[in-house]
């Protein structure tokens, strides 16, 4: 086994490159630029070097002093970052989006945020979603986890070759071709499949790296002729820098489009091997570039924040040439100063291989730093809550009721609404976060139990996508008192209805869900009558014939008229402008026309009730954020728990006037 440790300038002029096109994609595009997978590839063919290197020198491997040496160099700068992002997420950020940012920060120094962001359905390409400060941190955490990956790999792979006394290289091309057939073509899958979570699974990546680690294996045997060479290297950075622009990266990606990016890196990596006057290498090795390189890393880590922080001062989603170029100056000073007097001095102190804990003392400090500051924001921000905690059954709170025919109106006082803003974002019905709501991708008929499980004297399900999840509250606010068993059947992004969709997981839940619902013996289904959106004027035939094959089945349905979709995030619109800005507001007409789509039906189900609830969530001309001193939405459209809780008394009332009259 021969690898060669050689200084490569050109990887640094091809980093600086990376981080440049990941912070203008960013800045001005909000389009994947490929410079992560750049990065990921790099990581594969340095870390793979480093690691054979040793094994070659020492005989051994050793996981300490491997992930000590790393994390040395990693987390001076990473900390810097965390720590400002906590001291200066806490004064800039709008409260709302403090209790998430919080979670990632902590996600981000443990090096999972690349999960937390897939459980959470963050989706990275969607310009709408509000990104915490430290969400590019996911690319980070997928990278140190395939440092232990690597670690294990390559281990393995010399453990085989001293058993069995086989040639190493060998060994190692086929557990790297066996990780990149299997990682790409589960990437393809997933992507296909879930495409927001395809994008931080570390599972879609591993090949990315591991093409890096194969070029370690070939890359000191490749001659190329000088033209070959030339040509390769400066198509391979043209390829690069072109990956946003031409590739459709929104909704494919990684999938086998990651190719271009990485494949980029390759030739510019062979050509760098084989150098010529004219390569390509000539430019990224160059000084300047080399200079560079060693802020690249530092500019990855501080664009974001800034940026993110940019959008919420400024409020806008635009930032100009002149901002941007400006963003990317101070990221650079930033690297620039944290590298110089943050992780030069310390890598000096932890110097070699010195790593004792002693060593270690000021990375210790800052990792502990950072938890004392984000505990404190984390104290601070649960003592604001619980002053508003207990509130939803205070008559000072009525949400819905306050538009009820009875209540008293002239009595009636505005007071800071509840929930908290800190806590609005998490203000949700459970089977949204605890597996009840079947995810994208999954078509298996979940039915989650809650209120009376045992001898119920009747058993009502809701049913549909997440839009008629938050009906699950109020029926369960009332269940045990009725002795009623409550089911929650719903599926994100999949309405109860027989239309043909793309997502071949909805077209197979919808076929089974009317099945399980009857050998669950089901007396009555709650579930969304309509679609409120200015464009959707009808009924969709598929809710039709969903409830047609219900009748078939003997199941009655309550039929709600659906909650209004705003145009903005209703806690981030309330928490940047106000709830009384029409930005937090839509038009009362726009959204329920008179007659409504039901009431157009000429022949509707004889097995469907419907219901009309739009004037408990508008006033006289627009339907608003804030509903009887309750927050009424968590995000664009869902209903918050406290505010769906408050509809309990008006929806007892039709559920079991439909139950008792069986």
């Amino acid at each position: 086994m021969e690898i060669k440790k050689q200084y490569r300038p050109e990887i640094e002029g091809l980093r600086v490159i990376a981080s440049l096109l990941v912070a203008v994609y960013h800045i001005w595009m909000m389009r994947v630029s490929g410079g992560v997978d750049v990065f990921f590839v790099v990581s594969g063919f340095l870390i793979t070097t480093s690691l054979l290197s040793k094994y070659a020198r020492n005989g051994y491997i050793k996981f300490s002093t491997f992930i000590l040496g790393l994390l040395k160099r990693l987390l001076p700068n990473a900390l810097t970052v965390l720590l400002f992002v906590t001291v200066a997420g806490y004064f800039i950020l709008p409260e709302v989006r403090h209790f998430d940012t919080m979670k990632e920060i902590i996600a981000s120094l443990f090096y999972y945020e690349n999960w937390q962001l897939a459980m959470i359905g963050t989706d990275y390409l969607d310009q709408t979603n509000e990104k915490s400060p430290v969400q590019h941190f996911w690319a980070m955490s997928i990278q140190g986890q395939f440092y232990i990956i690597w670690f294990v790999v390559i281990s393995f792979a010399i453990l085989l070759h001293e058993k069995f006394k086989r040639n190493f290289n060998k060994i190692f091309f086929l557990i790297l071709a066996l990780l990149i057939v299997s990682s790409l073509s589960f990437s393809i899958y997933l992507t296909a499949v879930n495409q927001p979570w395809a994008y931080f699974d570390t599972r879609t990546r591993v090949w990315e790296f591991a093409i890096g680690g194969m070029l370690v294996l070939f890359i000191f045997k490749v001659k190329l002729p000088s033209i070959i060479s030339t040509l390769m290297g400066w198509l391979g950075l043209a390829a690069l820098i072109s990956t946003g622009l031409l590739l459709d990266v929104e909704g494919s990606f990684p999938s086998y489009v990651a190719l271009w990016p990485v494949m980029a890196a390759v030739f510019v990596m062979l050509a760098g091997q084989n150098p010529t006057k004219l390569g390509v290498e000539k430019f990224l090795g160059s000084k300047p570039m080399v200079s560079l390189g060693g802020l690249s890393y530092g500019l990855y880590l501080w664009h974001w924040p800034l940026l993110s922080f940019y959008y919420v001062i400024f409020d806008t989603k635009d930032v100009s040439v002149l901002h941007g170029i400006l963003i990317i100056l101070l990221s650079l000073a930033l690297s620039y100063l944290s590298t110089k007097f943050i992780e030069n001095p310390i890598n000096k102190y932890v110097s070699g291989n010195n790593f004792t804990l002693k060593a270690f003392k000021p990375i210790f400090a800052m990792i502990t730093a950072l938890v004392v500051a984000v505990g404190t924001w984390f104290g601070i921000s649960q003592s604001q809550s619980m002053a508003s905690s207990g509130l939803a059954d205070d008559p000072d709170y009525p949400g819905a009721l306050v538009n009820a025919e009875a209540f008293d109106k002239e009595s009636f006082e505005e007071k800071d609404p509840i929930p908290a803003m800190s806590e609005v974002k998490e203000d949700k019905e459970e089977s949204y976060t605890n597996g009840c709501q079947q995810g994208i991708g999954e078509a298996e008929v979940e039915l989650c139990e809650y209120g009376v499980t045992e001898n119920p004297d009747h058993i009502v399900a809701v049913v549909g996508g997440s839009k008629s999840t938050h009906w699950t509250s109020p029926v369960k606010k009332f269940a045990e008192e009725e002795n009623i068993k409550v089911l929650n059947v719903t599926k994100s992004g999949c309405r109860l209805s027989l239309d043909e969709v793309s997502a071949e997981d909805c077209n197979e839940w919808n076929e089974n869900v009317a099945d399980a619902l009857a050998d669950a013996d089901v007396d009555l289904v709650v579930t969304l009558a309509d679609i409120a959106r200015p464009d959707e004027t009808k009924v969709p035939q598929g809710f039709i014939d969903q409830f047609n094959r219900l009748k078939e089945m003997d199941i009655e349905v309550l039929a709600i008229r659906d909650t209004p979709y705003f145009g903005e995030d209703i806690p981030e619109c309330i928490s940047a402008k106000g709830a009384d800005h029409p930005d937090c507001s839509v038009d009362k007409d726009a959204v329920y026309p008179s007659p409504s789509a039901w009431e157009k039906l000429e022949n509707p189900p004889e097995n469907v009730h419907y219901v009309d609830y739009h004037e408990y969530y508008c006033g006289e001309d627009r339907c608003g954020p804030i509903i009887g001193n309750v927050i009424g939405y968590y995000d664009h459209d869902h209903m918050t728990q406290t505010f769906a809780e408050s509809f309990a008394p008006i929806l007892r009332e039709d559920v079991m006037k439909l139950l008792e009259s069986e």
